[in-house]
């Protein structure tokens, strides 16, 4: 037996059933999409991250330096390698923050520089120390880094 059903009532439950299916929909993309999206805060967040990862791969240098200073062997070309490595890692923090301008990006390659000069001629453990100290400085500034709170 077959139940009849008028048309204007059968267009309302297809309506009905059609609404309640894209509200369905939509609540799951909201959800889906709320999860898996990034804020800004997560990018900055980020973005601070690896800056202080850079800033923490250079904080090690004085100790190698004052090794290879006092060891008298040829050991530059380790710690130079390692202010590249810090360097390369600089450089995925400001791939990571392309909102910060090259007035932000220069201080810390220019500190960085140095830090290769000071290597390059063999400065006092402590002017080297000094240094690292003002390159981390000026990471911290330009990734708006408060060291001081860690």
């Amino acid at each position: 037996m077959a139940v009849y059903m008028q048309g204007s009532r059968r267009r309302w439950v297809i309506v009905a059933v059609g609404v309640v299916a894209l509200l369905v929909g939509i609540g799951i993309g909201y959800v889906i999409g709320n999860n898996t999206a990034k804020t800004s805060a997560d990018v900055v967040a980020e973005s601070r991250s690896k800056g202080e990862d850079a800033a923490t791969a250079l904080q090690r240098l004085p100790i190698e330096y004052e090794q290879a200073v006092s060891a008298s062997g040829e050991s530059s070309a380790t710690i130079t390698g390692a202010i590249d490595e810090a360097t390369g890692l600089l450089n995925d923090a400001y791939a990571a923050s392309p909102w910060l301008g090259a007035a932000l990006r220069q201080p810390p390659l220019a500190a960085i520089a140095l830090l290769k000069a000071d290597v390059a001629s063999k400065v006092a453990p402590d002017v080297f120390q000094h240094d690292v100290d003002q390159a981390v400085a000026a990471i911290d500034a330009a990734f708006g880094i408060d060291s001081t709170t860690g």
